[in-house]
């Protein structure tokens, strides 16, 4: 076909037509009775869609529901059971006698499920009576009223019902109540509790009583409570008496007739002094002042005592309800005191009161005395005396000087541990060294003028082998010899001056008193001022307690006179007055006494020869002793007081003559050593302070 040239193409019209859609929607619109149908048809889709989809669910009730109701969503009643959507379901239920059901289901997809409710009875009511017999009732232990009586509203169940009745048992029982908003009566009878007691009394018409309440005048039956009760039957005049009873409920006794005592009397007794004993016919009664009843028509001896005054009596006879009062003065009962003072003139006081001097002899009451005698410069005495009147008493009492008064407070010994006695020793003023030109004298030994303030120990014996070995049980000082220098009653040797102060402190430590010396950058210090602990004496106390050992307290004496020796003046010492180089310790003490003995070759035990004038052992021989002191050959200071030695030196000071002492030097009461490491015949022995910080 040739090509169509669009230039040459006709264009022709096309005829309208009209739409039709309003046609359409007439044709489509329904009628009234196709609606009707619509409707049945989808009320029957959704009861079918119901039927099978739903859950049919069994409500039971118990007992049976007089009238029920069920509400929910498209519930159908469907015979006993009910066809329902899962979901909440209300139910309300109602029966007689019963707490309406008013509750919420919930409704779960299970095919078939069941409910059981339970109805709830309404309470009941008890009515209950007791015979006319008011009696106060609990019904599970809670009060509810007095009977005749009605409880409403009791709940349905087992109640314990409590009757309680003056003069009747006490009643418990239990009571069903059948709820139901039913009455029920409950009729109890009390059984009665009481028995009854008839009394009588002479004289008659005395009152009877009971826990107070008054039954009246006897003679007289009365009913009483059963068990164990007690009445009182008093008339005035008479003294009051009680019986004691035994009731059974529902039997009568016969009380026997009571004979009532006439009414007591009553006495007052007051004394001056107070405070004195009083017996009434040999039977004590008390102390005045005192009260006391006594049973009338009848005679009573009074006897009034009192320690340091003359007893009194009386006699008394009282009518029934009289009443006495006796005031009685008491005598002093005195004894003889004869005083015996010194100083004469020294003030007496008796209990505070001045006395005249002019009578030593006193009768003074037999009670405790408090005398104090007193007297300017001495120290006063204060003490209590019961003086006898059938024994005279003296007091004898010698005032001690202030000074005396203040050492006797000082005891005159101590006991240490391990059997250690210290001799107390008095203060004085000695002279330490010796002249130059004194025979067998040396250089170091300084004359110095030492006052000493206060008293102080020191100790009776040197220290011993087995008190050392208490504090070091390895020391062993070795043998001289032939001699065991380690035996136990010997005085220990081979200390050094560091470990015989080390001794010291340890003891202190042991009886609990504060140490005497302190390390001071390794080097033993006496500490200041001065402890209470226990110490190496100083040379000033050594030599006042062995050349000085006769001085008395304070006095100054012939301190240049004192002898050269222990013993006097020239050698040798009495034979046994010391253990010094005899001829046993030939062989090894440089130096032998010629014509003396004492029989040991080496240390003796301590205290085996005979004490000074002071108690005190071996200051001359046995052993020499460690002091406190460094040894110095400086010749100042010249006097001192409580001197303890220079401030520096390099070795310490050793005191007294020993076993190995022979030569006329080294025997004297001025010769000194020196040293600081121990040696096989220097020991020790303790001193103490007697008041703690004494001047330095």
């Amino acid at each position: 076909m040739p090509p169509i040239d669009p230039m040459q193409e006709t264009l022709e019209p096309t005829p309208f037509e009209a739409p039709k859609q309003q046609a359409d929607l007439k044709a489509r619109r329904l009628s009234p009775r196709r609606l009707a149908t619509l409707v049945i048809a989808a009320l029957i889709g959704i009861t079918a869609w119901h039927l099978f989809t739903a859950k049919a669910v069994l409500i039971a009730f118990t007992p049976p529901a007089e009238s029920e109701s069920v509400s929910g969503w498209l519930t159908l009643p469907l015979g006993e059971r009910y066809l329902v959507r899962p979901g909440d379901l209300n139910v309300q239920a109602e029966a007689k006698g019963y707490y309406p059901i008013d509750t919420r289901l919930t409704i779960l997809s299970d095919a078939d499920q069941r409910f059981a409710l339970a109805f709830e009875k309404l309470p009941g009511h008890l009515r209950l009576t007791t015979g006319g017999i008011p009696a106060e009732v609990e019904i599970d232990g809670e009060p509810v009223g007095t009977t005749p009586l009605t409880v409403s509203s009791l709940s349905a169940g087992e109640h314990l019902v409590t009757i309680r009745a003056e003069w009747y048992r006490p009643l418990q029982t239990t009571v069903d109540i059948l709820g139901l908003d039913q009455s029920q009566d409950l009729a109890l009878t009390l059984e009665p509790a009481w028995g009854t007691a008839s009394l009588s009394s002479q004289p008659a018409e005395a009152r009877l009583t009971k826990d107070g309440e008054d039954l009246g005048l006897l003679p007289k039956t009365v009913r009483l409570i059963e068990g164990a009760r007690t009445v009182l039957i008093s008339k005035a005049g008479y003294q009051s008496q009680r019986l004691d009873l035994v009731i059974q409920r529902g039997t009568a006794i016969i009380v026997p007739k009571v004979t009532l005592a006439p009414a007591n009397g009553a006495v007052t007794l007051n004394s001056t002094p107070t405070g004195a004993l009083v017996t009434a016919n040999g039977v004590y009664l008390g102390v005045t002042p005192l009260q006391h009843a006594l049973s009338p028509n009848r005679d009573y001896d009074f006897l009034i005592s009192k320690s340091g005054f003359e007893s009194v009596t009386r006699s008394l006879q009282l009518a029934p309800t009289e009443t006495v009062t006796l005031d009685l003065t008491l005598s002093p009962r005195l004894g003889s005191v004869t005083f015996d003072i010194a100083p004469k003139q020294a003030k007496i006081r008796i209990n505070g009161i001045l006395q005249s001097a002019n009578n030593p002899t006193m009768q003074l009451p037999t009670t405790p005395q408090t005398i104090k005698i007193s007297q300017e410069g001495f120290a006063s005495i204060t003490q209590t005396i019961t003086p006898d009147a059938d024994f005279p008493k003296t007091l004898r009492i010698n005032l001690l000087t202030l000074a005396e008064a203040e050492l006797a407070q000082f005891p005159e010994t101590l006991e240490v541990r391990g059997g250690y006695r210290m001799q107390r020793i008095l203060p004085a003023t000695i002279e330490l060294g010796a002249a130059r030109r004194d025979r067998g004298g040396r250089g170091n030994e300084i004359q110095r003028l030492i006052t000493l303030t206060e008293p102080y120990y020191l100790g009776t014996t040197e220290i011993t082998n087995a008190q050392y070995q208490a504090f070091d049980a390895s020391h062993n000082p070795g043998v001289l010899g032939r001699t065991l220098l380690t035996a136990q009653a010997r005085p220990v040797v081979g200390v050094s001056w560091d470990r015989a102060v080390a001794f010291c402190n340890w003891l202190s430590d042991q009886d609990g008193l504060p140490r005497a010396y302190a390390s001071v950058n390794g080097r033993y210090e006496l500490i200041t001022p001065r402890t209470l602990g226990y110490r190496l004496p100083t040379e000033a106390e050594w030599s006042r307690a062995g050349r000085y050992a006769d001085i008395a307290a304070g006095a100054q004496g012939d301190i240049t006179g004192r002898s050269r020796f222990a013993w006097g003046e020239d050698l040798p010492p009495p034979n046994d007055f010391a253990n010094l180089a005899d001829e046993t310790a030939m062989g090894f003490a440089p130096n032998i006494i010629p014509n003396f003995k004492d029989r040991f070759r080496g240390p003796a035990p301590a205290g085996h020869f005979k004490a000074n004038a002071l108690g005190l052992f071996d200051l001359t021989g046995n052993v020499a002793e460690w002091m406190h002191d460094r040894f110095s050959t400086n010749r100042t200071p010249t006097t001192a007081t409580d001197w303890t030695g220079p401030s520096e030196g390099a070795v310490r000071v050793i005191r007294g003559s020993s076993f190995l002492s022979g030569s006329f030097s080294t025997l004297r009461w001025a010769y000194r050593d020196s040293g600081l490491e121990g040696r096989q015949d220097v020991g020790f022995r303790l001193a103490k302070s007697a008041v703690a910080g004494a001047v330095e």
